[in-house]
């Protein structure tokens, strides 16, 4: 364990999954901001972030830069964290979006007490749905079959950190990482399949969380060759729960 600011790091695996803070990553339509929203805080006495990517950089074709984002304001007694997040620079209220943005990484350093636990999970952002396509994260992990939407939308893949609360299942049951898929998209006119790699031995289920109402649905899904697949209807987050 490695001594910071007098108390001890740990990493959030050494976390009970029901306290672990849920966390989602929205695109606005345009693509240059992002939505952050933090529930299940409680059990922190502090939390704060870092929302970092990579960007092209305006000056040197073809060259990267690392760009990002803090935040310290969240207030874990609140019962959800919101804010919006510009992927850029603002100047007198001109707005320079960031371009090929790549290798999103969201940071928690989640204070308890003496103890600060880590948590560092990946975010993917897409701009698609013209046309028919395979989106996949960059873990390998998580992949959707995403119909045509008719016209782009910018689309994050995320790993949430922690489970959505809700009664539909048991929290302590569900298989992490959880991934969530974020767009202001609406419902497809026709089906995606959903598929998501499981070291789970017996067939899961499958739960779709929606995160505009905040219910979740046991859906259908298969178990095969250590993946777990369903299709959906439209964006949500996707909580693998063991059998018991």
């Amino acid at each position: 364990d490695v001594k910071e600011s007098g108390g001890i790091v740990k990493q959030v695996i050494d976390l009970e999954i029901a306290k672990r803070p849920f966390v989602t990553l929205t695109p606005t339509s345009d693509g240059a901001e992002i939505i952050i929203s933090i529930e299940n805080m409680g059990f922190f006495d502090n939390i704060e972030y870092e929302l970092t990517y990579l960007a092209d950089n305006p000056q040197v074709s073809g060259e990267k830069l690392q760009r990002g984002a803090t935040g310290t304001d969240v207030n874990t007694k609140d019962q959800k964290y919101k804010k919006s997040v510009l992927l850029g620079t603002a100047s007198r209220g001109v707005r320079s979006p960031d371009k090929g943005i790549a290798d999103g990484k969201l940071t928690l350093h989640m204070i308890k007490g003496e103890e600060e636990y880590l948590s560092e999970t990946n975010w993917d952002l897409f701009e698609a749905g013209e046309t028919k396509i395979d989106l996949e994260d960059k873990t390998g992990n998580f992949k959707v079959d995403l119909p045509s939407l008719g016209k782009n939308y910018y689309i994050i893949i995320a790993d949430t950190v922690g489970p959505p609360q809700n009664d539909a299942y048991k929290v302590e049951n569900v298989s992490l990482p959880v991934y969530g898929t974020f767009s202001i998209a609406p419902t497809f006119k026709s089906k995606a399949t959903v598929t998501i790699k499981s070291n789970l031995e017996k067939e899961p289920e499958l739960y779709i969380y929606n995160h505009q109402d905040g219910s979740a649905e046991k859906t259908e899904s298969q178990f095969e060759n250590g993946k777990i697949s369903a299709t959906v209807d439209s964006f949500a987050t996707f909580v693998v729960v063991s059998p018991q």
